[in-house]
């Protein structure tokens, strides 16, 4: 089979695998259908993400089963299935206490980063990493259920209220699917991003969005909230902690969701403690892979703009200057993209 495999920091290179086989009672074998490029993939090249030795990247993907271990109950032969790469024991004490996004099976087994993922014609996985996918859910759109399981943690944590102003920092795919929810629920949205391409695609979903680089952004958030600052605000990008200080309200809540390890913060703790300010953090998802799947089952939120392109395998390299990578030079370039979506 065709595979994308991560060799070295701004290095991954279309290569042929063999197929894997079953091996144990709970596996499936999937045939990939799509998925999607992750900004996590781009860290990765980047250097700003673990990965193991020689791996298939890719954890936003769907295939059809089309081999299953003796034990596998919950899928048949045909079944579409999405995946939750980030696996969990299910028996420590993180697990055993609903906090199983700190499971220590995370440190070196999440598929697609530390095993083979999605990135190729075929993939083995447990079965309790799949989840079956109703016929309302199209190919494209599947792959983002567990994106939008992680999205839905955050939203969890942070409690969102109908009466409360949100600001979002950063538009990429993660801040869209914020944005798409919090549109549903808060009184007032506004989100912020540097990148023209994707402030077009924020016009398009119907969101106030603002380039920090050109505009005082507090100003601009202190406009929009009345001179209160915004009862939450979103750090998308893994960058912007310092930042979402200047803008959260009194009493309000910063959900720090971005990861960047590349990033250090100065911050006043007077500051914290005088606004009595909440900084909560969000890793992945916990338990939110089926409300996801309910939620676009539902068509709860309009994901036309969300995703830019589906390209073929063989055109997968090219897609991460798209997304704002330089692999030659590992430098950052404008993005032209929001979610591109591979097929095999």
């Amino acid at each position: 089979m065709k595979a994308l495999v991560y060799k070295s920091l701004g290095k991954i290179q279309l290569e042929e695998r063999p197929v894997p086989k079953i091996s144990s009672e709970n596996q499936v074998l999937l045939k990939v259908i799509a998925y999607g490029i992750c900004g996590t993939d781009v860290k990765i090249l980047e250097g700003k993400h673990a990965v193991g030795n020689n791996n298939i990247l890719g954890h936003e993907f769907v295939g059809t089963v089309v081999d299953k271990g003796s034990g596998v109950t919950t899928l048949n032969i045909g079944d579409r299935a999405a995946v939750d790469n980030s696996l969990r024991c299910g028996l420590c004490e993180h697990c055993r206490t609903g906090n199983s996004s700190q499971c220590d099976w995370l440190k070196d087994k999440s598929i697609g980063i530390f095993q083979d993922g999605g990135y190729a014609e075929y993939c083995i996985l447990p079965e309790n990493a799949c989840y079956k996918v109703p016929d309302e859910i199209d190919d494209i759109t599947a792959t983002q259920i567990e994106t939008l399981g992680t999205v839905l943690n955050g939203m969890n944590i942070v409690q969102m209220q109908c009466y409360d102003s949100v600001v979002i920092l950063g538009f990429g795919p993660i801040g869209y699917l914020f944005s798409a929810l919090a549109k549903n629920v808060a009184s007032k949205v506004m989100v912020t991003e540097i990148d023209e391409f994707r402030r077009g695609v924020a016009k398009q979903l119907g969101v106030p969005v603002f380039d920090p680089n050109s505009v005082d952004l507090e100003k601009e958030v202190m406009k929009f909230t009345n001179g209160k600052g915004a009862d939450i605000v979103i750090d998308a990008c893994g960058s912007q902690l310092e930042n979402a200080i200047k803008y959260v309200a009194p009493g309000g809540k910063i959900l720090a969701f971005g990861m960047d390890s590349s990033i250090k913060a100065t911050i006043t703790p007077n500051t914290i403690t005088r606004k009595a300010i909440k900084i909560l953090g969000s890793y992945i998802g916990q338990n939110t892979c089926l409300p996801a799947i309910k939620i676009y089952q539902a068509k709860k939120i309009d994901m036309k703009p969300f995703f830019t392109e589906v390209i073929k395998l063989e055109n997968g390299v090219s897609a991460f200057g798209k997304l704002g990578l330089d692999l030659g030079t590992l430098n950052h370039i404008p993005k032209k993209a929001m979610k591109i979506v591979i097929q095999p």
